[in-house]
Formats: C-alpha cells, sequence, structure tokens
C-alpha cells in the first residue's frame, strides 16, 4: 500500500494504471481474485489518492470489458485460443470442459454465478462466447452481476478503508453466501421441473 501511495503522490495517474490493469489480468483468468484490485481502488479512493467519481465507474467498465473481450474471443476463434501459448494456461481443456457442462444445464442462471468463482469466470464467459449466446444476454447476466458485486465491495472497501482485513473477510463470505443462494435456487428449480414433469407425464 506505501509503494501505491507514493505512486499516487507523484504520478496522479498510477492508482488508476495500476488498478484498472489489475482488473484487466484478473478478468483474463490470472489468479488475481477480482476483490483484491476493487478493495485496492475503495482505499485508494477514501485517502484522496484517486477521485472516487472518475476511478469507480472506470472500474466497473474494466470489469465488463476484460468479460467481453474474453467474451469475443471465444464467439470470434472458438477453441483455437487455449491453443495459444498465452492463453493454454488458464483456459485449460479442463476447465473448458467444465463450464460446457455446467452452461449447457443451467445457463443464464450459470453465467451470473460465474462472476463470483474466480477459478472458472474467465471459461465461463469464453464458453458463453464460444456458445454463440446473444451479445445483450452475455450482457444482461454477466452486467447484471458486476453490478451487485463491483459497487458493493467498493463502497465497502471505501467506507472501512482502515479495516481492509475485515472488508476482504466480508467479501469471502458474501461471495460464498451468493454462491449457496444460487445452488440452493438451481436445485429448488430443477426439482419443481421434475415434479412437474412426472405429473404432465400422468395426465398424458
Amino acid at each position: 500500500m506505501e509503494f501505491l501511495t507514493e505512486l499516487g503522490t507523484n504520478a496522479p495517474y498510477m492508482p488508476y494504471v495500476v488498478v484498472l490493469g489489475l482488473l484487466l489480468l484478473s478478468g483474463f483468468g490470472l489468479p488475481i481474485p477480482e476483490d483484491i484490485p476493487l478493495i485496492l481502488a475503495g482505499y485508494l479512493a477514501f485517502y484522496g489518492y484517486a477521485d472516487a467519481w472518475v476511478l469507480f465507474p472506470l472500474t466497473f467498465l474494466a470489469v465488463v470489458g476484460a468479460d467481453m473481450m474474453v467474451f469475443v474471443l471465444g464467439r470470434r476463434y472458438g477453441h483455437h485460443v487455449p491453443k495459444l501459448p498465452l492463453m493454454r494456461r488458464f483456459l485449460t481443456e479442463k476447465r473448458l470442459a467444465r463450464t460446457e457442462g455446467l452452461l449447457h444445464a443451467h445457463g443464464g442462471k450459470f453465467m451470473f454465478a460465474a462472476r463470483f468463482l474466480p477459478g472458472l469466470r474467465a471459461p465461463a464467459i469464453f464458453t458463453a462466447g464460444n456458445f454463440k449466446i446473444p451479445y445483450w444476454k452475455f450482457l444482461l447476466y454477466d452486467g447484471g452481476a458486476a453490478l451487485v458485486s463491483v459497487p458493493v465491495i467498493l463502497g465497502l472497501a471505501y467506507y472501512f478503508a482502515n479495516h481492509l482485513e475485515q472488508v476482504r473477510k466480508w467479501v469471502a463470505n458474501g461471495e460464498r453466501g451468493v454462491i449457496g443462494v444460487i445452488l440452493v435456487a438451481a436445485v429448488v428449480f430443477v426439482g419443481v421441473k421434475l415434479v412437474l414433469n412426472r405429473r404432465l407425464a400422468k395426465v398424458k
């Protein structure tokens, strides 16, 4: 943090470059949890090293923009991209196969949940592009999830900048809670669908 605050003092543009760069790298599948640069953004804004009214909208655009770039790569180039040396480490065949199954089974629900799954987010978005899911549908689910996660994390980091470790715990617990709710909803949905199908079969 001291290094970044010094940069913010001597080079006012650097906090924006560092935060946006980390978000873009995270969006492409590097093992950088998205909450780290978002918490950093809240911290820098709170202490005046960056303008919150500029940084916060930029972080949201960077998050969705990185996802959109991965989505377009999947849509245009399909499984040729994971064969590239730079990408094969993050878009592994195992992860892609796993996300294909989940996307087939749960569709939009999985696209929404993928934002809270750092290890599967990039493969899920890439697979959604490869499946030629419409742009509007992708933005609806991915952008909707970002509208939930990004402002919450930024707000917590900004208002509790003196307790960043606690903020990280809150974010981690919140992500697990969201995933749990989505899983329960998926199980309930599948259960209701099975019951309805059985009743319809009996009627026929």
